[in-house]
Formats: structure tokens, C-alpha cells, sequence
């Protein structure tokens, strides 16, 4: 998580450097770190920490703010429930079968959802054990209420919205042959990009990118010959 969202908060700080540049005609250093990074990642954790004193503990893959927002057990598989508000909470009750929970004093409100986590928790997978994940998303999806599968990896990859959001493309690589990869997961409508290359071999562009930067080609054959650089 630092790793990748240290490269994600470095290309928005360069992104942020240029636009004053472009304004002011003045660059600027721009810096990041792992530490930093992780920390800007527990802003939910920091929040109670600040107003409360206390280090929220581990809660699985249950919400830290909000019940019930996790994953539950039915009788086939593994769902998640994202009953945001209350409006969704109530929509959570009727398609349990269970109006009568709007009303429990221990399930009422989030604050006492959250403290009562545990006794809600246990209500509810009594109640989805009892039938299919399909079953339970068809009338989710019915009651507008923000529920899915936990999909394996290949299962997730396989699904046809990924399909169709072209999140997995078919290469052609030159020694693995047909492979696949990730697709671009930013969508431009004036200037779409799309990953239409495998990944380059060691040295497969040196010439392209030494040649894009002002080297002619008896420099480049220089640099190769020193072992400077390395080509394929």
C-alpha cells in the first residue's frame, strides 16, 4: 500500500508542480515518502485517534465508522453488505425478513450498530447462511441496496464488466506469447489510451528513447560498445 500510493501521490504532486509552473514560469521540488504515504492512508484511524485518544483495533473487512458494511457468509459463498446509512440499514432489514430490528434499541442507530457489532453481526449471518449469494444479491439489487460477490482473483478478472471496461487485454509477447495483462484504469474521452504492448524486453527501446533525446547513432553505438548502456 505505501509502495503504490507513494507513486500515486508523487505523480499528483508533479502534476500539481507543473500547473503552478505553467501559471508562475517556477518549479518546484516535489517530495513523498513510504512513511508518509502510509500514514495519509489511516485518514479514518488517525480521525479517531485525534478526537478520541484511542487506536481503533483490527476489524476484518467490517467498516471502522459503519455497521452493517462487511462481508458475510452465506450458504454457498461470500458476499459483502454496504449498509451505508440508515435508509439502507432499513432496506437490509426487510430483505432479511427482520423489520423488527429498525426498532431493537441495540441496532437502531449506527452508534449503537457499531458498539453492538457483534450481536448484529451474528443476527444477521444466522439469517444468510439460510440461502445462496445469488439468491441474497438478486434481492439486494432488488431493494437497492449495495451488495456483491467476493470474487477470487480469476473470478474478478473473468467477470464481464471488467471485460467490457477493458480492464484485461490479450498481448502477443515475444518470447511468452499470448499473454495478458491489466488495462489503462483511467478513461479519456478525447484522448483514450490503451495498453496495446507487452512489457519490453531489457534494452528492447534503448535506441528509440536514446535517439528521442538528441543521440545520433554513432553516440548510441559508442555507449553500447563502452557498456554504458545495453541494447536487444
Amino acid at each position: 500500500m505505501a509502495d503504490i500510493n507513494a507513486g500515486l501521490l508523487a505523480t499528483i504532486g508533479i502534476l500539481a508542480a507543473h500547473a503552478h509552473k505553467q501559471r508562475t514560469g517556477l518549479g518546484q521540488q516535489v517530495e513523498t515518502s513510504l512513511m508518509e504515504a502510509a500514514l495519509q492512508q489511516t485518514y479514518w484511524h488517525a480521525a479517531i485517534w485525534f478526537a478520541t485518544g484511542l487506536s481503533p483495533q483490527a476489524t476484518g473487512s467490517a467498516h471502522i465508522l459503519t455497521a452493517p458494511y462487511q462481508a458475510f457468509r452465506t450458504r454457498d459463498g461470500w458476499i459483502n453488505i454496504g449498509g451505508a446509512n440508515q435508509s439502507n440499514w432499513e432496506r437490509i432489514t426487510d430483505v432479511l425478513g427482520h423489520p423488527e430490528w429498525r426498532d431493537d434499541p441495540r441496532f437502531c442507530t449506527n452508534s449503537e450498530r457499531m458498539t453492538h457489532r457483534e450481536a448484529l453481526v451474528e443476527a444477521m449471518q444466522a439469517v444468510l447462511e439460510q440461502r445462496d449469494a445469488s439468491d441474497w444479491i438478486a434481492a439486494f439489487d432488488a431493494a437497492g441496496v449495495p451488495a456483491g460477490p467476493v470474487h477470487s482473483i480469476g473470478a474478478a478478472l473473468s467477470h464481464p464488466q471488467v471485460r467490457a471496461r477493458d480492464m484485461v487485454v490479450d498481448l502477443r509477447h515475444p518470447q511468452a506469447g499470448d499473454t495478458r495483462a491489466l488495462g489503462l484504469p483511467i478513461k479519456f474521452s478525447d484522448t483514450p489510451g490503451a495498453v496495446t504492448e507487452p512489457a519490453p524486453m531489457l534494452g528492447q527501446h534503448t535506441r528509440e528513447v536514446l535517439r528521442e533525446h538528441g543521440y545520433g547513432d554513432a553516440e548510441i553505438e559508442r555507449l553500447l560498445a563502452d557498456g554504458v548502456v545495453a541494447a536487444t
